[in-house]
């Protein structure tokens, strides 16, 4: 994506176009206060910024649309937004138009189809922009950022205030959430994260909800107290009251429970209980049930009890430590001896009477912290009763919802179906406990070995998936993807003879900065002087990463604008002199790096310089100074009062 033209309309249905050449060296060149940095503002606004940042003055006043024409691979794109309403800072209103002859239309045909967001996605199609997640390089548990048009266009400008920047590398980067953002996304940028990140990201989203659902349901099956060895028992208290087993509590392994159920159920009647027989065993249940509740309420008891006599503990030692606290300077007192009980501790002084004052307060103290160590050494004593005691209610609980859902079932069947002979009713009831049987063995018993397969193949799914989106190696594929733009770097800055460039310089993408290897180790751009290194370095950096997107076609726009790189060498009006030929050089390194990659590479470069040399004059595309400027003058002469 390249720019052909940046376009204003008026109201009035005025109409500025500033055309631009793809594939090439753009020089805007002019005065001050002609609306040179503003390019850059309308070409950030046009990809999607949400926030407004044009300087508030003639153009404010009077442009009513703001728009680009971008050359794609096969076509055009058009794009239009709106100049926010009265006191309002943005508008989310786009027109997005494709086509491949197409030019900028009239203010009448301007006309909002889409917003910013569908314009960034839109637009990072056509570049080459997929599905992805990026994620900070060796840092796990980060979140997760889709990388977009909006990201790829922070690579591609310098502005004025930027490109002099000893502490931020990149456009916004003073703004820690769009730091945040460049450390996320740069990986995706340069091709350290696979183009598949986003569907193996799905995919592991799914396969860890799968583990955990497999794991939930592997382990429910083992617990003793989940719903389905509850079931179980309420089962076998069910068949023992009609005389199908003879056991009136089930065997602790639910498979065993299992299979003498099974049998009983589908074994022949060998004899019908006796009416008082099953009433007798009915009446079991029913006091086993309120012996139960009677055990749960000693238990609930002993638990209240228990927590009672912690928080009389808690209340006590909080309050001990107070006078604890008052007479722990004492430890800075040495204990007299008993052949110097006369000599006071304090001064050293010969007492007429021996003063027992020290000695009483240590025995004082002594005995608060004797007693705040038995609290404390209490402590897990408690702790671990407190987990007795709700591991036996846990248990009680299941056996009391065992027995009374054995009854209910038994009432159930009662009121269904009482009025049939008594092997009927135990018929029914065969039937009933077998299909719940069948039911349960598919999470108990050969149904564990099952959970437990396909807990395995879940987690060996994660595992998979985790290793090949393993943060760790992330870092390695980007460092290996810096190598050529670190070569660039450090070949350039010995063309341009910037300072430490002997020595290998090095783009830190965790920190966001240029580094260079020293003797005492590596140090940022900010311990680098003079602002021609900041400038020289903060050019080459993006030079080097456009020139890696260009050759590895990674879907970043193919254009860099660069706002006032001679600033820190001279005022406009000198041209002679070192610093006129170290801005030239740096001017000169650009045009041949453009000139290697054309026609994939755009460069517009906004100053006050206007060198001589032939190369530049044919990159200058618009020259504006004296009454030339960005808005012209009878718009605003227009919109005066």
């Amino acid at each position: 994506m390249q720019l052909l033209a940046l376009i204003l309309y008026n109201a009035d249905g005025g109409r500025r176009v500033v055309p631009f050449r793809p594939g090439a060296l753009n020089i805007v060149t002019g005065q001050s206060a002609t609306g040179k940095s503003t390019l850059l503002d309308i070409f950030e606004y046009c990809t999607g910024r949400n926030t407004v940042t044009f300087p508030v003055g003639p153009m404010t006043d009077t442009v009513s649309w703001y728009a680009a024409l971008f050359q794609l691979d096969t076509t055009r794109a058009f794009v239009a937004r709106p100049a926010p309403g009265p006191g309002k800072k943005t508008t989310e209103r786009v027109m997005l138009r494709f086509g491949p002859d197409l030019e900028p239309p009239p203010h009448t045909a301007l006309a909002a189809n889409t917003d910013r967001r569908a314009l960034r996605q839109r637009l990072g199609r056509f570049i080459g922009i997929e599905e992805n997640h990026s994620t900070t390089p060796g840092g796990r548990g980060s979140p997760f950022t889709d990388a977009h048009l909006g990201h790829a266009t922070l690579l591609c400008l310098q502005g004025q205030s930027e490109i002099a920047d000893k502490n931020h590398l990149f456009h916004r980067q003073s703004d820690r959430y769009v730091a945040a953002a460049l450390k996320q996304t740069l990986p995706y940028f340069l091709g350290a994260s696979p183009l598949d990140q986003a569907r193996k990201h799905a995919q592991l989203n799914a396969a860890r909800s799968r583990l955990k659902q497999a794991e939930t349901d592997f382990h429910r099956a083992q617990d003793p107290n989940d719903t389905n060895h509850i079931t179980l028992a309420a089962l076998w208290h069910e068949a023992h009251a009609l005389n199908l087993v003879q056991e009136p509590t089930p065997p602790d392994d639910h498979v065993q429970a299992i299979q003498a159920l099974q049998d009983a159920v589908l074994s022949p009647t060998t004899g019908l209980p006796r009416p008082h027989e099953e009433d007798q065993r009915r009446l079991d249940l029913a006091r086993t049930c309120a012996a139960l509740r009677e055990q749960l309420r000693a238990l609930a008891a002993d638990r209240r009890l228990l927590l009672a006599e912690t928080a009389a503990a808690d209340d006590y030692a909080e309050s001990a430590h107070i006078p604890r606290g008052r007479l722990a300077s004492l430890d800075l007192i040495p204990a007299p001896q008993d052949d110097d009980a006369r000599t006071c501790v304090l001064c050293g002084s010969v007492l007429s009477e021996p003063d027992p004052t020290i000695t009483t307060l240590r025995n004082s103290l002594d005995r608060l912290q004797q007693q705040l160590n038995g609290i404390d050494a209490i402590r897990p004593a408690r702790r671990a009763a407190l987990e007795a005691l709700h591991q036996q209610t846990t248990q009680l609980r299941s056996q009391l919802h065992a027995t009374e859902h054995a009854l209910q079932a038994l009432a159930q069947a009662d009121q269904s179906n009482g009025h049939l002979p008594l092997a009927d009713r135990i018929s029914f009831a065969r039937g009933r406990i077998h299909g719940t049987l069948t039911a349960l063995q598919r999470t108990m018993g050969a149904g564990l070995e099952r959970l437990s397969q396909a807990r395995d193949t879940a987690r060996a799914a994660v595992e998979a998936l985790e290793a090949e989106l393993d943060p760790d190696t992330a870092g390695e594929q980007l460092l290996d993807r810096l190598v050529p733009v670190n070569q660039d770097i450090t070949l350039w800055a010995h063309q341009l003879r910037l300072e430490h460039a002997h020595q290998g310089v090095h783009l830190n993408p965790s920190r966001l900065t240029i580094e260079f290897a020293t003797h005492t180790g590596r140090l940022p751009l900010s311990r680098l002087g003079s602002g021609k290194n900041w400038v020289g370095y903060h050019v080459l950096a993006h030079l080097a990463l456009h020139r890696y997107f260009v050759r590895q076609r990674r879907p970043v726009p193919r254009i860099l604008f660069l706002d006032q790189p001679s600033q820190v060498w001279f005022p406009p009006t000198v041209h002679d002199g070192e610093d006129s030929l170290a801005a030239e050089r740096l001017f000169k390194l650009i045009h041949e790096v453009v000139e290697e990659l054309a026609p994939d590479l755009q460069v517009v470069i906004c100053d006050h310089v206007d060198f001589p040399a032939p190369w530049f004059q044919e990159a200058v595309v618009h020259r504006w100074r004296h009454s030339e400027k960005l808005v012209p003058a009878h718009w605003a002469d227009a919109a005066s009062p």
